[in-house]
């Protein structure tokens, strides 16, 4: 590392610690120093030697004569150790230190394990550790909080060592310092007086502009505030342009990217096509229709699956019938409805209440209603009592609505909420002025459903009495005697509300046909 300039690394911490590791400098402290000759427990290294000599001495014999001379009878020399040495003059000095001083002359290194002596070159030893034998270097990191770390490592430049390096990571603001203990006291004090609170440093952050197409604003917010970097990351929103403009360092603008592209995706659509139907049911099918016995016999391409599903079936007024529970069927996709619909003819008489269709976005709601809106007057009261002192009207709706919230699944399944809804008139209640009595019957389930299959809810049945009177002509009507001529009786009427749903994937671009309509084919012209 002789030699060697500062840096500016542009990465982030961890890559310069790489960097660092590469060069095996990786540590906060220094490397453990190898131990002097004479701090090793070996007696025969204390021993006293003079050796004079204008002749150069082969490196291997001197070290095995020093070896001799201090009783070391266990060492190992490795095969690149050669050279010779120039003049020597040794006058009663230990072993250990003349050993040592001729090994740091010719660049040698040593290791004592187990009483054995290994002498080697420096540089199988730094392949063995890492690290020169004769390294004195240490590493030490300090974050800086307010200058620049680039500016300060130019003022380190002129102080460092010719064997030291400093790294500089703008991103994080810290400094690594690579260089002998004292060098390294020096540049810390530098640094302590360059890093005031009154430097500004200036970050490689970047500002990019974000114009959402489908998301919402509010719904990214707090998304992107999580990624950004605290005290250095911002946020601006503009709610009329639905715009983000983000101010981020280089490798987290990259995560908002990504995060925004995730978000602002074009919604699914499901467009739904529904048919309300109510059958009056004849006598024998007062428990409600069998649909095994609907389907016998009709087109093949129809498939039924049913099950029961737990469902809520709730009326308002009159009661349902108590024996009445939710249950659903399935029909393949493409399947012609029509062919259904006259086959609960042979139930009883039907009867299309409504027949809607609509666009709705993935997971929203979508509420179909054909109502009519049923004005009453209320009274006003005079404040603490029962003084009328005049009226307002007030409108309640009549009529069918349909709730549908469709899911999609990956696997292209809808999962669908649906709470139809039928609501009529059946009465007045006389206050303080006339009231209508509304009867509501509705059911609300969850079904999953294959894209363009039909789903048909059934078993919403309402059992209606009727008092019904029959009389012989002109003798029914004389008074007292007319009762023998006439007859009341009460009729039980019963009707079942069947929605059927056909919930399809769109896209949006393409028109939505309905699934009956059917292409014609043109005639020829005539000549």
């Amino acid at each position: 590392m002789a030699g060697s300039q500062y840096s500016v690394s542009k990465f982030s911490l961890p890559l310069v610690l790489v960097v660092c590791l590469l060069f095996g400098l990786v540590t906060s402290t220094a490397p453990a120093a190898p131990k002097p000759l004479t701090d090793y427990d070996l007696p025969g290294l204390q021993n006293k030697v003079s050796l004079t000599s204008l002749d150069p001495w082969d490196v291997v014999q001197l070290i095995e004569f020093l070896a001799h001379r201090g009783g070391l009878n266990n060492m190992v020399i490795g095969p690149g150790v050669s050279g010779l040495t120039t003049k020597l003059k040794f006058d009663d000095v230990s072993v250990g230190d003349a050993l040592e001083v001729v090994l740091s002359v010719n660049n040698l290194a040593y290791e004592i394990r187990g009483g054995i002596v290994t002498i080697m070159t420096d540089a199988e030893y730094q392949a063995k550790t890492g690290t020169s034998f004769y390294n004195n270097k240490q590493v030490k990191m300090v974050e800086l909080k307010y200058a620049d770390p680039a500016r300060v490592a130019t003022m380190l430049e002129p102080v460092k060592s010719t064997i030291g390096t400093v790294v500089a990571d703008p991103v994080t603001g810290v400094l690594i310092l690579i260089d002998t203990a004292d060098k390294i006291a020096e540049m810390e004090t530098i640094i302590a007086r360059a890093d005031l609170s009154t430097v500004s440093r200036v970050l490689p952050t970047e500002t990019q502009t974000f114009e959402l197409m489908y998301a919402d604003v509010a719904t990214l917010q707090p998304e992107i505030t999580a990624i950004l970097t605290p005290d250095v990351g911002q946020l601006r929103v503009d709610d009329r342009t639905k715009s983000l403009i983000v101010t981020a360092l280089p490798h987290k603008m990259e995560q908002i990217k990504h995060l925004v592209k995730v978000f602002d995706q074009r919604p699914r659509q499901v467009f739904i096509e529904a048919k309300i139907v109510q059958v009056s049911l004849s006598d024998d099918y007062r428990l409600g229709v069998n649909w095994d016995h609907v389907f016998q016999g009709i087109d093949p391409r129809f498939a039924l699956s049913s099950a029961s599903t737990p469902g809520s079936l709730s009326s308002v007024g009159e009661a349902v019938s108590p024996a009445a529970s939710l249950t659903y069927n399935t029909i393949l996709g493409n399947a012609d409805l029509t062919v259904v619909l006259q086959a609960l003819k042979q139930v009883g008489e039907t009867k299309i209440l409504s027949n809607p269709h609509v666009a709705v976005l993935d997971g929203e709601e979508a509420t179909i209603k054909v109502v009519t809106d049923q004005p009453y007057a209320e009274a006003q009261l005079e404040s603490g009592t029962t003084n009328v002192v005049g009226e307002t009207v007030t409108f309640i709706e009549v009529g069918v609505s349909l709730a549908v919230t469709p899911r999609i699944s990956g696997d292209g399944m809808i999962s669908t909420t649906i709470r139809p809804e039928v609501s009529s008139v059946i009465g007045s209640y006389q206050a303080f002025r006339t009231v209508p009595i509304v009867r509501r019957s509705y059911a609300e389930t969850t079904v999953m459903v294959k894209d363009r299959e039909t789903v048909i809810i059934a078993g919403m049945i309402e059992n209606s009495k009727q008092q019904t009177q029959s009389r012989v002509p002109f003798l029914g009507r004389i008074p007292l005697l007319g009762v023998l001529f006439r007859t009341t009786s009460d009729e039980v009427a019963s009707k079942e509300l069947i929605a059927f749903l056909t919930p399809r994937i769109v896209s949006g671009e393409e028109p939505h046909p309905l699934s009956g309509t059917q292409t014609k084919t043109l005639k020829p012209m005539r000549r």
